[in-house]
C-alpha cells in the first residue's frame, strides 16, 4: 500500500467514525424534534476535529443519502481523499475517492433495502 492509499484508509475510517457520532445526533434529534438547525461534528479526515456544524435535519439527511458523502467544515477538505460536491456557507459536502470510497461504502450505517 503505497502512502495516498494508506492516508485514504485512514480518512476514511476516521469520517466513517464521525458519521456514526452524527448518526447519533440525527436519532436523538427525531426522538425529540427541535426547530431549525441541528449541531452535528465535522467529519473531516483530522481525526482531532470537533468542530460543530449546524444543518436542519433535511440537509443531514440529503448528505446520508448517499453512503460515500460526509458534511465537512468549510476549509477542512482533503483533495487527496475526497471531492467537493456541494459548498454551502456554514459546510461543505465531500465525496470519498480511492481507498477511502469502500471503506465510506461498507462501514455506512444505513443499508439500502431490497
Amino acid at each position: 500500500m503505497d502512502e495516498v492509499e494508506a492516508r485514504q484508509v485512514r480518512a476514511g475510517r476516521n469520517q466513517a467514525l464521525f458519521r456514526e457520532v452524527n448518526e447519533r445526533v440525527r436519532s436523538l434529534s427525531a426522538a425529540w424534534p427541535a426547530a431549525g438547525e441541528v449541531d452535528f461534528v465535522c467529519e473531516c479526515a483530522n481525526e482531532d476535529c470537533a468542530r460543530p456544524l449546524s444543518l436542519d435535519l433535511g440537509q443531514y439527511e440529503a448528505v446520508r443519502a448517499d453512503p460515500t458523502t460526509f458534511v465537512v467544515a468549510p476549509g477542512h477538505v482533503y483533495p487527496d481523499v475526497e471531492e467537493v460536491v456541494r459548498e454551502e456557507p456554514a459546510f461543505v459536502v465531500v465525496r470519498k475517492m480511492g481507498a477511502a470510497r469502500p471503506i465510506a461504502e461498507s462501514s455506512a450505517p444505513r443499508r439500502p433495502t431490497g
